[in-house]
């Protein structure tokens, strides 16, 4: 490969031209596709005799970009686009020698990723920075996410309302797409718009091939840096973009106290209306404001367990209207975990972009205040009885393709509370293959003075929440973050150090350490097969890492050696190997030193994970933990097995059976700790793509031995179960309906048996008016 040459800052003004040194891929780039443009509409039924398909852009499918490096496609896609100033229309044919041995099914939108899907990835900005990835599959679920080329990471939350339909042929299935041009970010000013796109389809089967309408180069790990670019849509506008949601939510729930065998049920009744408002100013502007929402009919999480855990645990953002344009708060540290904003009773969001000027802000009133309070061996939740006012500040200038500088804030207050956060970042891809990112933060922070009373045990002894939440008046303190990566073809390096002063706090983010030093540094190889090989490829990889306090006292050091390999029945097996020095808890709690106050442990852990698909209705993967691992709870060593398995069935298209179960088992000094078991089953039935029923069962049981718990007290054996029935009718993610009961059950040595300690009927309704 050549080396290539930029002009940016980073360089020191050194220019050069591209001209003679242009690898096919930047010429590609650089090319430009006509899109045709139409007055038609087209019916969007799956059924492509409408005279508009006639007039679109054909365009064919037949690069494997993945796990092979271009090869020639083993199927025949087609696919066709056209622009009629409203709406990108796109369809697809996708023909397959096998239509039964499809892998597809009816499901949540968002769900069927790893389906046979066809999609397009489109960057109407065309600043190479952020793309809008949309996806069918063949019964026409929807996935779509955003993609954020400075973070590396996508979105899958975001949801935006599109129009599609999938039908399965006698020779595959063909695709339908209307993409309004209100959902998308772009400059209306430019008379021609260029805006880099690829069409690609999965087809999963011995190995899940993607095949592209574009050759891509592994050297270079910006794939959107290289795509043509879609050129016409010189009549594209967003009209009257003003999307106006109202929504009326009633229940009806009974709580009683379990302990109390006297207690009768407390029954409350609440009806409540709310209102989303969403406005485009312009197509690269952005206002959200939402009145009194309700976020508590969304389907239950994922169960967790949390035994032998001192830190929190993280669950995903549901709530649209912190969704809408969230890239425009990512950077590489999680200062924006909108899931603390536990219950606000209204918000507002400004996002957009101008020329390299890209900026976002928000605002919500909480009706709570819930952060992470952080320490360097331990995290816990912290809950204030009072209202919040919550918000970030962010803005990003990119200088060119390569180099982009951002600031970002973050604030939460209250009456005798507040936590404010500033912060410069950049990233700067140095080539195809190279980039580095950096973040500098700073904190002022001031506690109520009886915080720290949350925290307290018998007699308020002193622990380490105690200790980093006592505080007299404001502190404030630094944080940085810098990360450089090498990907490439064969080879990835990623080395990164985190610092996180001793009294830095981001109370709007999801930071679980504080007095925190991070270094890491990670290699891999890549080997890749011929088509004719049982394992299409094999990474092989090690790791190193080493955690400090800011005194330089040691907290863990990690060698960890692994190899993953994807062979066939879509089948992925991961190794690893862990060999870990920690410390354990500090024996005099009163005291945050780590050196002569901590016990080390050494950890030796072999852990795995093994997926595959026996068949196109079945899905297994089993992953798992086995070795030496610290008893928290009684600092001392003891011997782990953890399971984790996963068994998810389709008897037919529409109905959907999902199981996990978690099974952990902690040893020491000869003696069982703890055995826990967390069973998660969801039965979902789609009517259609629109309308389901679906049952969910969380069942958590521990049991722990009183006998071999010398430093800790608990209960002898805890049950709980969680369960929620939904039916649920979405004309798009903003219009719905949902009708539903849930209940949660509780059991431990005093109360005897499960005992349901709460139940609710619900039901909200809300409409998307545009």
């Amino acid at each position: 490969m050549f080396a290539r040459c930029r002009q940016g800052l980073a360089v020191a003004l050194l220019t050069c031209s591209f001209s003679q040194f242009a690898t096919p891929f930047t010429q590609q780039a650089k090319q430009s596709i006509a899109i045709p443009h139409t007055n038609l509409n087209a019916v969007i039924d799956g059924d492509l005799s409408d005279p508009v398909w006639q007039q679109a852009k054909v365009i064919s499918l037949d690069n494997v970009t993945s796990p092979y490096e271009n090869t020639p496609s083993p199927v025949k896609t087609e696919a066709r686009i056209i622009d009629n100033g409203k709406e990108l229309l796109v369809a697809f044919i996708a023909h397959d020698p096998n239509p039964d041995k499809m892998i597809s099914s009816i499901g949540e939108r968002d769900t069927k990723w790893f389906d046979d899907v066809v999609g397009i990835i489109i960057d109407p900005l065309n600043n190479r920075r952020l793309s809008y990835n949309f996806f069918v599959n063949p019964y026409g679920v929807q996935n779509d996410e955003t993609f954020n080329e400075i973070t590396g990471l996508p979105n899958e939350l975001w949801d935006g309302i599109w129009h599609s339909y999938g039908k399965v042929t006698e020779f595959g299935y063909q695709v339908e797409m209307a993409i309004p041009y209100q959902i998308l970010n772009f400059d209306e000013n430019k008379s021609i718009q260029q805006w880099p796109f690829e069409l690609v389809r999965i087809y999963p089967r011995e190995q899940r091939l993607r095949i592209s309408s574009v050759k891509l180069d592994r050297d270079n790990a910006c794939w959107l840096c290289q795509y043509p670019m879609a050129e016409g849509f010189e009549q594209a506008e967003i009209g009257e973009n003003l999307q106006i949601t109202p929504a009326l939510v009633a229940s009806y729930d009974e709580q009683r106290d379990i302990y109390d065998p006297q207690s009768d049920w407390q029954s409350e009744t609440d009806v409540e209306a709310s209102l989303d408002l969403r406005w485009g100013i312009t197509p690269k502007t952005l206002f959200n404001a939402t009145l009194n929402p309700d976020f508590s009919t969304v389907e239950a999480d994922a169960g967790q367990l949390k035994v032998n855990n001192k830190f929190s645990l993280f669950f995903d953002e549901k709530r649209s209207f912190f969704l809408e344009n969230q890239h425009y708060f990512e950077s590489i540290t999680d200062l924006v975990y909108t899931r603390n904003i536990a219950d606000p009773d209204y918000g507002a969001k400004l996002t957009g972009s101008q020329g390299s000027h890209n900026f976002g802000a928000f605002v919500s009133h909480d009706e709570e205040t819930n952060f992470i309070l952080s320490g360097n061996l331990s995290a816990n939740i912290a809950s204030l009885d009072t209202e919040s006012h919550s918000g970030a500040l962010r803005y990003l200038y990119d200088i060119n393709q390569d180099v982009t500088l951002g600031v970002i804030s973050t604030f939460r207050r209250a009456d005798d509370y507040h936590n404010y956060v500033t912060g410069l970042d950049g990233s700067y891809r140095i080539n195809g293959a190279n980039s580095l990112k950096f973040q500098w933060l700073a904190s002022d922070t001031e506690y109520p003075q009886d915080l720290f009373t949350q925290f307290c045990r018998s007699n308020c002894s002193p622990n380490e929440q105690v200790l980093r939440s006592q505080k007299d008046g404001s502190f404030s303190d630094n944080a940085y973050q810098i990360k450089y990566l090498h990907d490439s073809e064969y080879w990835t390096l990623d080395a990164q150090r985190q610092w996180y002063g001793e009294d830095f706090r981001a109370d709007l983010g999801f930071i679980n350490r504080v007095d925190y030093v991070n270094d890491q540094i990670n290699v891999v190889r890549s080997f890749y097969q011929d088509e004719q090989a049982l394992w299409s490829t094999i990474d092989v990889g090690s790791k190193y890492a080493i955690q400090h306090n800011e005194n330089g006292e040691l907290i863990n050091r990690e060698q960890s050696f692994y190899a993953f390999a994807d062979g066939p029945l879509l089948s992925r097996v991961e190794l690893i190997y862990v060999d870990a020095n920690k410390v354990g808890l500090r024996q005099d709690s009163s005291n945050l030193s780590i050196d002569g106050n901590t016990k080390r442990f050494n950890e030796k852990q072999w852990r795995f994970f093994g997926q595959l698909r026996p068949n196109n209705k079945t899905y297994v993967s089993l992953e798992g933990t086995l070795g030496e691992k610290i008893d928290y709870d009684n600092d001392r060593l003891g011997d782990i097995v953890e399971l984790i398995g996963n068994v998810t069935w389709h008897p037919n298209p529409h109905l959907e059976i999902d199981l996990y179960h978690t099974y952990s088992e902690l040893d020491a000094d000869s003696q069982n700790v703890f055995t826990a078991n967390l069973t998660d089953l969801r039965l979902r039935y789609y009517f259609d793509v629109q309308s389901s029923l679906k049952l969910s069962l969380v069942y958590q049981d521990i049991d722990y031995n009183p006998d071999n718990n010398p430093l800790s007290f608990f209960s002898e054996q805890e049950r709980s179960l969680a369960t929620q029935l939904i039916y649920a009718y979405k004309l798009n993610p903003h219009t719905v309906f949902f009708l539903g009961y849930s209940d949660n059950s509780f059991e431990d040595d005093f109360i005897g048996s499960l005992k349901q300690e709460r139940r609710t009927i619900f039901t909200k309704i809300s409409y998307a008016w545009r």
